[in-house]
């Protein structure tokens, strides 16, 4: 690394990305002032970005103490360029990924602060499948690229400081020691422009505690396990799992187990673990020793399906508490300022179909089918979820969860799964892989009305067409596996279902040939 020190020598080059409603400009503006106090020069820039889609808006600033010949004044970059970059800044870990990505982070230079928190891109949100970054990769990345790397969760510091983002990232610039001028001059810029001055002052000095006491991250953080089991460590499910259930898929069935139980009740999730002990037995009658592959596997998908989205599901989580905290905080609100809040809720026949008895909605629904007016009658409301009205109505459809049971979309949703869970345990009698993609099938159910309704037409076309032969003998367990996986991979790319039908249509990869083996069983699938 350069001998000079950069502020004093060379300019100092810093680089932020930071997303919408989190103050990127005013952290600048408080770089720029704390400079300007001291006498540095200083140049600012922004580059507007939208945030996770084409990258955050980037600030860029360089400074460096006045030349003692004023006769030649520096002349500051525009724009950041790979390889000469100072100070980099993510307020978010994907943010992060793209500044390794294009280059701005070198390991003989750049000291990297970012934050381990996610904002889930819209990529991620939309895809069909698990369309999640790989965010342990970015960690790994940032690790080996960066000359000094301070990275933790920035947005949950700020939150128990109850501070904002932007000061707590200020404090952590300056804690690297960089700053061509002293810290006080931060403090000054801070109190001169007026905005929430001790709050903002209080989340300084708490970056400047995260930088001292913290100069690489030693922290593996699993952002994939979102569950917690705060609560139930001590349920008597948890215990009942870990003496009947193999220990390789605890980490997942305990969430789960935590996931049904905020979803019902402990006796849906005892019925979860009833399932799950099913397929443990079938994984133990393998000749694998200790063998979980169906078993972790069938508990994740499982928890998932088993909490499927209905009414009184997305009335509940939109009437939480933390998300209307996290709304306010993604807003910018400041705690004396109101936010307004509208649900825009479109609900069909078929929605309240949902809320009602097995018999009489099944009765609905076939009403409606026969008039072809299934999809055509809806009902737009605009539930204004701020509103003491607005929040009784919300919290009123998410007490009807006590009901579930007796609902004509929970006896579905049971038969299906029993459905799939019966013809993963019977698939298993042919071949191990096979049965894993048949569990695997899964990842297709998800949401409601339509996306429900076209995710369920696609799972059923692979069942008819791929594992019912299989099962019944007419197609070998190879030629399945590969099949039923493709088909999967087709149907979760696209939801129309072109590409799935060009799988289907095209037949197994290899050639499907005629086993010896008696027809087994297929579960039947009753409501």
């Amino acid at each position: 690394m350069s001998s000079s020190k950069p502020g004093i020598d060379r300019p100092l080059t810093i680089v932020i990305a930071a997303m919408g409603g989190e103050g990127g400009g005013l952290l600048a503006d408080w770089i720029v002032e704390g400079a300007k106090h001291s006498g540095i020069l200083i140049q600012s820039t922004s580059i507007p970005g939208v945030a996770q889609r084409t990258g955050a808006t980037a600030y860029y600033l360089e400074m460096m103490h006045a030349p003692e010949s004023h006769a030649i004044d520096p002349v500051f970059g525009l724009y950041p360029a790979p390889g000469y970059i100072d100070i980099a800044v993510a307020s978010e870990l994907v943010e992060a990924g793209r500044l390794l990505e294009n280059g701005l982070v070198s390991p003989d230079r750049t000291t990297l602060i970012a934050s381990t928190h996610r904002i889930y891109a819209m990529a991620e949100r939309t895809a069909l499948g698990d369309g999640s970054f790989d965010t342990q990769g970015i960690m790994t990345a940032a690790r080996k690229l960066s000359h000094r790397l301070v990275m933790d969760d920035l947005v949950e510091l700020a939150r128990r400081r109850n501070t904002a983002l932007n000061a707590i990232i200020l404090g952590a610039i300056a804690g690297t020691k960089l700053f061509p001028f002293p810290n006080t001059a931060l403090e000054t810029a801070i109190t001169t422009r007026g905005v929430s001055v001790a709050s903002n002052l209080d989340g300084f000095h708490a970056g400047l505690e995260l930088v001292n006491t913290q100069s690489v991250t030693k922290k593996s953080v699993d952002l994939n396990n979102a569950s917690s089991l705060t609560g139930h460590v001590a349920h008597p499910l948890i215990t009942r799992a870990r003496q009947s259930l193999p220990a390789a898929a605890l980490d997942v069935i305990e969430s789960g187990i935590a996931r049904l139980i905020d979803y019902q009740d402990t006796e849906y999730a005892a019925l979860y673990l009833d399932r799950l002990e099913r397929i443990a037995a079938t994984d133990q009658e393998t000749k694998q020793p200790d063998n979980t592959t169906l078993t972790r596997e069938a508990a994740r998908h499982l928890a998932l399906w088993m909490s499927y989205e209905d009414v009184m599901r997305v009335a509940d989580l939109k009437s939480r508490r933390k998300r209307i905290t996290r709304v306010r905080q993604e807003s910018g609100a400041t705690p004396n300022e109101p936010v307004r809040i509208t649900e825009f809720l479109n609900p069909g026949i078929e929605e309240f179909a949902t809320l009602l008895p097995a018999s009489i909605g099944r009765s609905l629904m076939r009403w409606a089918d026969n008039r072809g007016i299934t999809h055509r009658l809806h009902l737009p409301m605009h539930v204004r979820s701020d509103t003491i009205w607005g929040m009784v109505r919300l919290r009123f459809l998410a007490w009807l969860s006590v009901r579930r049971r007796n609902s004509y979309r929970y006896v579905l949703e049971q038969a299906m799964i029993e459905h799939w869970l019966g013809t993963a345990i019977q698939a298993a009698k042919i071949d191990l892989n096979f049965a894993f993609e048949v569990i695997c099938c899964a990842r297709l159910i998800k949401g409601y009305s339509d996306t429900r309704e076209r995710a369920n037409r696609h799972f059923d076309q692979l069942f008819e067409r791929i594992v019912t032969p299989a099962l019944n003998g007419k197609l070998a367990p190879a030629a399945a596996t590969t099949w039923l996986k493709n088909g999967c991979t087709a149907a979760l790319s696209d939801d129309e279902g072109r590409k799935l039908k060009d799988v289907l249509d095209q037949g197994p990869p290899i050639e499907a040939t005629t086993v010896n083996q008696p027809p087994l069983e297929i579960p039947p699938v009753t409501a």
